[in-house]
C-alpha cells in the first residue's frame, strides 16, 4: 500500500465517522436532532391543549377571571390610597373638632377679660389688688406641728474643713511635720 493510498483511507474513516456521529449526510449531532424532535412535539402537543381550550365556552371564562385578576392588581394600589385617606380625613376630621372646641373657649375666656368686672375680679384673687378705701387682711394658717424626719441643721459658726485642708495635713502628718 503506497502512502496516498492509506491517507485516502484514512479520509473515507473520517467522513464516514463524521456522518455516523451526525446521523446522516447533511444533518446535525444526533443529540442536537433529539433535542429539536422534542421540541417539535412539545409544540404539537402545547397546539392541541391550546386548540382545545379554545373551542366552547372555556375561552370566555379564562379571559373573565384572567380580567378580574388583572383588574384587581391594577386597582388594589389607588383602593388602598382611598382607604389611607379616608382614615387620614376622619382623624384630621376629630383634630378640627377638638381645635373648635379649644377655640370656642378661648374666644369665650378673651370676652370674658373684655369685662371690667371679670378683670377686677381676676386682679383680687390671683394678685391680691384692692380698692381704694378698702383694708386688706389675709388668713395665714396656723403651723401645724409635725414630727421631724430629719436633724435640724446648725447654721451655727461651725465651719466645714476644705478638702485641701485635710489633704494637707494627711501629707504634713506622713512627714511628720
Amino acid at each position: 500500500m503506497t502512502a496516498a493510498h492509506r491517507m485516502e483511507e484514512r479520509r473515507e474513516l473520517r467522513r464516514l465517522e463524521r456522518r455516523r456521529r451526525r446521523g446522516g449526510e447533511r444533518r446535525g449531532p444526533v443529540p442536537l436532532q433529539r433535542m429539536a424532535s422534542a421540541m417539535v412535539g412539545a409544540v404539537d402537543e402545547l397546539r392541541l391543549k391550546v386548540g382545545r381550550a379554545v373551542r366552547g365556552d372555556r375561552p370566555l371564562l379564562v379571559a373573565l377571571v384572567g380580567l378580574l385578576a388583572i383588574s384587581g392588581l391594577v386597582l388594589s394600589g389607588p383602593a388602598q390610597s382611598y382607604l389611607d385617606g379616608r382614615a387620614r380625613v376622619d382623624t384630621l376630621a376629630v383634630k378640627a373638632d377638638a381645635l373648635d372646641k379649644a377655640n370656642a373657649e378661648l374666644e369665650r375666656r378673651a370676652a370674658d377679660l373684655q369685662d371690667p368686672l371679670n378683670v377686677e375680679l381676676l386682679a383680687r384673687e390671683t394678685q391680691g389688688f384692692i380698692a381704694p378705701g378698702e383694708v386688706p387682711y389675709s388668713l395665714v394658717p396656723p403651723e401645724v406641728d409635725r414630727p421631724r424626719i430629719t436633724q435640724p441643721r446648725d447654721t451655727g459658726t461651725v465651719e466645714a474643713d476644705l478638702w485641701y485642708d485635710r489633704a494637707w495635713d494627711t501629707v504634713r502628718g506622713w512627714f511628720g511635720g
